[in-house]
């Protein structure tokens, strides 16, 4: 096991080598330049080359990379064009609001989603397993910055009893820890400051989750209902074993493998693809701060945000492959 992290975990060095020529290449063969909406739309000519040359975008390309490349190896992203700050830092200071917005979705599409799986499953071609297969058809067919648009209108306009922007509210002091401000609310026992970061996180949890649920619970369905025809099902109910332990204890166990497969890939996806979700719920967090490093052809903040997005996925992908052996003690890796 050991052997098989170790080897994954230097397989990271060429994906992310990979990653990172890749976004620098595209990058810079998307139309516009940085230079002239760093110096303004009405700045001359020659103010617009010091600016390229001040930023080292006058050189070629692949000198451009190695200087980069540098940096990188450094731990160094360069600084933001546009508020001139490290890109480390601003990267850093967004991912917890990523997180713990991710956290969340991800808890709920879990919870819900396991459980309308293993109900459907039990109860086949009843009416709770058509309606819940049909909503979750739903789920994953329903675009995201659509369904955050309307919960936006129905719970934050309509209703006026969620939030519809931001983390928290402003009037709140909070002593800033860790980043995630439900935790902070805890260990500085701040109850005013929980209670509206939990009510600010329901309504993006919701619209960021709505797809990963939808997966987990029809992958759920199909693999507890090829586990549950299973002779050592009828045995253990043979013996008499009530049936909430023959679900849970022996069934669920044997189908997790490939819920574990789409929890990790949904997660690793929730934190690089919260990109929609943040900018409809103005939601601080990585996905927005990448968004308007786009808008402003900021090319050390998207490469950084890329960069970073592309190591978290990989690393949860690790987590869920080291997981399965935990699991199911069949499963050795060499």
């Amino acid at each position: 096991m050991k052997k098989y992290i170790l080897k994954r975990l230097l397989l990271l060095i060429p994906v992310l080598i990979g990653v990172s020529i890749l976004v620098f290449v595209i990058v810079r063969l998307t139309p516009g330049d940085p230079a002239r909406i760093l110096a303004g739309e009405h700045a001359t000519e020659e103010y617009v080359q010091a600016t390229r040359e001040r930023w080292g975008l006058d050189k070629p390309m692949y000198v451009q990379y190695y200087i980069w490349f540098k940096s990188l190896l450094r731990g160094d992203l360069g600084r933001s064009i546009t508020t001139h700050s490290p890109v480390v830092e601003e990267i850093f200071s967004r991912f917890p609001a990523t997180l713990e917005l991710s956290l969340f979705a991800m808890l709920l599409a879990i919870v819900i989603g396991i459980l309308a799986g293993i109900i459907s499953a039990i109860r086949q071609y009843h009416f709770f397993d058509y309606f819940s297969m049909t909503v979750a058809l739903f789920g994953i067919s329903m675009p995201v910055f659509w369904l955050g648009l309307m919960l936006m209108f129905v719970f934050g306009l309509w209703l006026d009893i969620l939030p519809i922007s931001g983390r928290i509210n402003v009037m709140i002091p909070l002593l800033n820890i860790t980043g995630l401000y439900v935790l902070d609310s805890i260990l500085t026992l701040n109850f005013r400051a929980l209670g509206s970061s939990l009510l600010h996180l329901i309504l993006p949890s919701i619209a960021l989750g709505t797809i990963p649920m939808a997966m987990i619970a029809r992958i759920t369905r199909s693999s507890m209902l090829e586990i549950i025809r299973q002779d050592f099902i009828r045995t253990e109910r043979a013996k008499g074993l009530p049936e909430r332990m023959v679900i849970f204890k022996h069934a669920l166990k044997n189908a997790l493998i490939p819920i574990i497969t789409v929890i990790g890939m949904e997660f690793g996806l929730l934190l690089g693809g919260a990109i929609l979700t943040e900018t409809v719920f103005a939601w601080p967090g990585l996905g927005r701060y990448t968004v308007d490093a786009v808008y402003a052809r900021d090319y050390p903040a998207i490469q950084g945000s890329v960069l970073f997005i592309a190591f978290i996925f990989v690393v949860v992908n690790l987590i869920t492959d080291v997981l399965y052996a935990y699991i199911n003690p069949r499963i050795r890796y060499r």
